[in-house]
């Protein structure tokens, strides 16, 4: 088992805090880069939880704008239709009459450039099972209008379930008492209008962050659990911060993805029938390379320091021995002077002796009066 959470913590830790990564660096990171989750399994926890947060709230930006787009064409072809096909138009007393020039009592109107999209058109019926049956088949639509004798209901594809508003809401909001066909087409191209666009923006913006930004937790989730089966299979041991942001930051990909797979769908119709399934595998590749990775990156570290390691015991050694050959001929030296030392003082002795053995001879041949023997 190859222990990495030191190494993840110190040396990863120290470059991050260097190189101070940025929300589109991280994002270049984590898509073009393998080698760089490294820097990004040792941040903070706390910053990767910014960093989704933020890659959400664009993501949920985006569609809700895609949405409000819709909707804006939506209002657009409702327009077009009250001004060509609908006689009269009353809202009075929180009450609305529509009269459609065929006399039809339930007009459906299909949108035909927005995706499985419907106007229905119901303000004239007062059985609660006819009013019900209009309900149930404008719940079945991806995208859709109901117009009520007291009520609105708006449905989008988002949920199943049903936003509605009453008239009576609408009017104490927009201070509105009495209408009819040609104030509700000022209405629909006014300002009025372009208001209830950017409020409809702030709810699904903050409808779509909170139902997307709750399912990519659950996607880390079992994200989280896939990466940690992985990095024991490979002989990991990171710590559990770094294989929550692996996961976190093996998603940009799919989430981007998503972002344009969306746009197109809505523009264009074009589907991918297995997307969710590529969303999952794309995300599980980038967990398992950067893993593979970390672990190659770890083994090349480990190497070189082992080589260090060996580097550094042949210059201990070295060092040894160069240690113990000055010590010996330090030794040497000091026998030497030793011996130099005796053998000085052993001719120091042999001069000594010598001299009194010359002034003892010398007191011998003397006589008492200074003369020879």
């Amino acid at each position: 088992m190859i222990y990495v959470s030191a190494y993840i913590n110190s040396e990863g830790s120290t470059k991050v805090e260097k190189n101070k990564l940025s929300f589109f660096k991280k994002i270049k990171i984590s898509i073009f880069d393998f080698d760089g989750y490294q820097d990004l399994a040792a941040e903070k926890i706390s910053k990767t939880i910014i960093y989704i947060v933020l890659l959400m709230l664009i993501f949920s930006i985006v569609i809700s704008c895609i949405y409000v787009s819709q909707f804006y064409e939506l209002i657009n072809q409702a327009k077009n239709y009250i001004n060509n096909n609908i006689s009269e138009i009353k809202y009075e007393d929180y009450q609305m009459t529509v009269i459609p020039t065929n006399g039809e009592e339930v007009t459906e109107i299909d949108v035909n450039n927005i995706i499985n999209s419907k106007i229905i058109i119901n303000t004239q019926t007062t059985e609660e099972a006819k009013i019900q049956e209009t309900i149930d088949k404008i719940s079945k639509q991806n995208n859709g209008i109901l117009f009520l004798k007291d009520r609105i209901i708006i449905k989008t594809e988002l949920s199943t379930k049903l936003m509605e508003y009453s008239y009576k809401d609408i009017s104490e909001e927009y201070n509105i008492n009495k209408i009819d066909k040609q104030e509700i087409i000022n209405i629909l191209s006014g300002q009025t209008m372009y208001t209830f666009l950017v409020a409809f923006f702030i709810v699904m913006l903050i409808y779509m962050f909170i139902i997307y930004f709750s399912s990519i937790l659950i996607d880390i989730f079992l994200l989280v659990i896939l990466a940690y089966i992985v990095t024991r299979l490979a002989g990991l041991r990171l710590k559990y911060s770094a294989i929550y942001n692996i996961a976190t930051y093996s998603l940009t990909l799919p989430v981007l993805l998503n972002i344009i797979y969306i746009v197109i769908n809505r523009f264009t119709g074009f589907t991918i029938e297995y997307f969710q399934i590529m969303y999952t595998a794309i995300a599980s590749i980038y967990i398992i390379t950067s893993i593979l990775m970390i672990k190659s990156d770890v083994i090349k570290k480990q190497y070189e320091l082992n080589k260090i390691i060996e580097e550094q015991e042949r210059v201990r050694q070295e060092l040894k021995r160069k240690e113990e050959e000055q010590k010996e001929k330090e030794e040497q030296e000091r026998r030497e002077r030793e011996r130099a030392k005796k053998k000085e003082k052993e001719k120091q002795k042999k001069e000594r002796e010598e001299k009194k053995k010359n002034k003892g001879e010398g007191e011998i041949g003397e006589t008492p009066e200074g003369g020879n023997a």
